[in-house]
């Protein structure tokens, strides 16, 4: 590997690709050094972060995390895995909330929704499908799209602020969440929300961030 600290971009985030043989005091010091100089490229966002090249404690995860953090404006959302073991155990997280949520009685509708259509349910509320523009979903409890989700969705209705939405793809024109309410750009790249995401609530504002194995377990139902 040219260099003992490198930083790549992902559709998730960051990954940051260390020396095996370096020792980890001196890694640390050049990951500061780093991110320091970088700064200014990498702007104010909040982010997810995977680490490869080298295992980690757990303690050194979050050392490095706050190093990164110190000496930049990112906010470092969560940690990804981006083995295959990785993804097939996160995975399997996501299927068994899935499968949590449709035995807490959510309403599940099959296939695309177009322009004007409406659905609304007391409980969670999962679309197996596309949620086009003019189309919207009302859930007291959380939402879940198994597909592109370009209408708007209004999660935790009845005034529930642990609710959240999550997509296949969010590209969506308004989300609400509670009382909350965020609307998309002006302008959405069209490749950028190809991943799983997830929207809830934090400090009054809703986040939408890379769905983690972190957050996968946190969840409310």
């Amino acid at each position: 590997m040219n260099g003992s600290v490198m930083i790549k971009g992902s559709k998730n985030g960051i990954t940051l690709v260390l020396s095996e043989t370096e020792e980890y005091d001196v890694l640390k010091e050049k990951v500061e050094k780093k991110f320091a100089e970088s700064a200014k490229f990498l702007g104010n966002a909040k982010t997810a972060i995977a680490f490869e090249g080298r295992k980690l404690t757990e303690e050194q995860k979050e050392e490095l995390i706050k190093c990164i953090m110190d000496n930049t404006q990112l906010e470092i959302v969560c940690i990804l895995d981006n083995s295959e073991e990785g993804n097939a155990v996160f995975k399997q997280a996501v299927e068994k909330k899935i499968n949590e949520l449709t035995a807490a009685n959510a309403r599940i509708y099959k296939g695309n929704l177009r322009s004007g259509q409406a659905l609304e349910s007391d409980t969670g509320l999962i679309v197996l499908g596309d949620v086009n523009p003019g189309a919207s979903l009302v859930s007291k409890g959380n939402i879940i799209v198994l597909g592109v989700l370009r209408g708007t969705a209004w999660a935790g209705a009845g005034g529930n602020e642990n609710c959240f939405v999550i997509c296949s793809d969010m590209m969506p024109m308004q989300i609400r969440i509670a009382d909350i309410i965020a609307r998309s750009p002006d302008h959405q790249d069209s490749k950028s929300g190809k991943d799983i995401r997830i929207a809830y609530l934090e400090n009054g504002s809703i986040c939408i961030s890379p769905l983690s194995k972190d957050i996968i377990t946190g969840l409310v139902l």
